[in-house]
């Protein structure tokens, strides 16, 4: 007899699988390639419907790129990219146009994100024009329908962006994005230029929307405070490659990868007592050039626990625990696995004031 409490398996809405992303160098009068970027150097992970995904990492680690890339905006070296079952990495605009509704982007600045000689109702519309056939009538009211949905007041339909505060801004193109009832949206730092009291607003109005909708979302940013707020599994990034995913709580809690310690160290602390003899990882050296990254890991240049392995072979991104992934070789055999409560123990110590 089937169980009916037995909780359905969650369906992948997104599969990314060895994502490139490489940008050309060119130099000399003929303009003659000379190098690559690697923005993204084969990066994979699924985002399951109705989740919120967070992506996070220093700047410069390819976040956007990963995010405009999903929804080829720009179109990747090599690699598969598939949503809702359907494989987009290599379709043309034809093939993409009636793919567009069901994948929208949330941009990082409201600001240059709006186009400044069309007013709201033109903005929130204007997808409304290019993928539907309503009357005007009906167009007007599903404007002030996503108007409602935001928190924005009609009365506000035909103002311009420069008329409106940086949250209501973003809001604006919050409502943009679910013009066309997407399935999937990437929320590229939509945060980072809002005063701290109007990002709470606009992650619970995301928050909110999901909840309603059944949105899922890729949550880019490099606030990990808000991260851990939202989203349920968080990829941690560094140079163009994920070093670490695994479930919000379990990588907060319990970090495994020395970048993802490193990163998380920095996190002020609540507790003035904790934050006190708290001592922080601090890295040494600078971030390596994407246009010229390290021969193995991409973090051996800047790793406290370093080995010669790292500087030679590039470490995959393993499955080292269920629903957990670090790409270290200080998981990758079965004794290194188990000395993982070794790593995480060291984390420990050093957050109570022994340093690595």
């Amino acid at each position: 007899m089937l169980d009916r409490d037995a909780p359905a398996t969650p369906r992948k809405l997104v599969e990314v699988k060895g994502l490139k992303m490489y940008f050309p160098i060119t130099a000399g009068v003929l303009r003659r390639k000379v190098g690559d970027v690697k923005a993204l150097d084969g990066i994979s992970f699924d985002i399951f419907e109705g989740e919120t995904l967070g992506l996070v990492g220093e700047s410069g680690c390819g976040k956007s790129t990963c995010g405009r890339v999903i929804l080829r905006l720009y179109a990747p070296t090599a690699g598969s990219i598939r949503i809702d079952g359907t494989e987009i990495a290599e379709a043309d605009n034809q093939t993409l146009r009636p793919l567009r509704p069901s994948m929208q982007m949330v941009f990082q600045d409201p600001q240059a994100s709006l186009n400044p000689r069309m007013t709201v109702a033109a903005i929130i519309g204007e997808p409304l024009d290019e993928h539907t056939q309503l009357s005007k009538t009906e167009k007007l009211d599903r404007i002030y329908e996503l108007m409602d949905a935001v928190g924005l007041n009609r009365n506000f339909a035909n103002r311009y962006p420069h008329e409106f505060s940086g949250g209501q801004r973003q809001r604006i193109g919050i409502a943009r994005a679910l013009a066309l009832n997407p399935k999937f949206i990437v929320c590229d730092e939509p945060i980072a230029a809002l005063d701290v009291s109007i990002q709470a607003q606009v992650v619970n109005l995301l928050e909110d929307l999901q909840d309603r909708l059944g949105l899922t979302y890729l949550f880019i940013s490099h606030d990990l405070s808000m991260v851990r707020h939202i989203a349920d599994r968080v990829a941690v990034m560094y140079l163009g490659r994920i070093a670490e995913l695994a479930p919000r709580d379990a990588l907060y809690d319990r970090p495994l990868h020395p970048y993802t310690q490193a990163l998380l160290s920095a996190v002020p602390e609540p507790d003035p007592g904790i934050e006190t003899d708290r001592k922080r990882i601090i890295l040494t050296g600078d971030v390596p050039s994407p246009a010229n990254p390290p021969k193995g890991c991409n973090f051996c240049t800047r790793c406290p626990r370093v080995m010669d392995v790292c500087r030679d072979i590039k470490p995959d991104l393993a499955e080292i625990e269920p629903g957990r992934f670090v790409a270290c070789h200080l998981y990758e055999t079965t004794a290194a696995a188990a000395g993982s409560t070794g790593a995480s123990e060291d984390y420990e110590r050093n957050q109570q004031g022994v340093s690595l």
